[in-house]
């Protein structure tokens, strides 16, 4: 897995991608953003996806799958 050498423990792609979350107008202002990745196992297999995961008090929860890796995300992904 490629890990970015300026940010070993990706919190600034973590923080980017909060931001653009939460700059759509349909996310509450008070939800919660983590990500993972995913990478598939299977034989003939070799992508890794990224799971975001967005959640708010209001019962409000929504996940996306970004296939990519998670330091490769860029703000034209985020697709809400």
């Amino acid at each position: 897995m490629f890990t970015n050498p300026r940010d070993p423990d990706n919190k600034i792609i973590n923080a980017k991608i909060t931001e653009w979350v939460l700059e759509t107008e349909s996310i509450p202002r008070d939800a919660r953003v983590q990500t993972r990745q995913v990478t598939c196992n299977d034989p003939g297999c070799n992508h890794t996806d990224t799971y975001i995961t967005i959640e708010a008090s209001s019962d409000f929860k929504k996940e996306l799958i970004v296939r990519k890796p998670l330091v490769y995300i860029r703000k034209w992904d985020i697709v809400l």
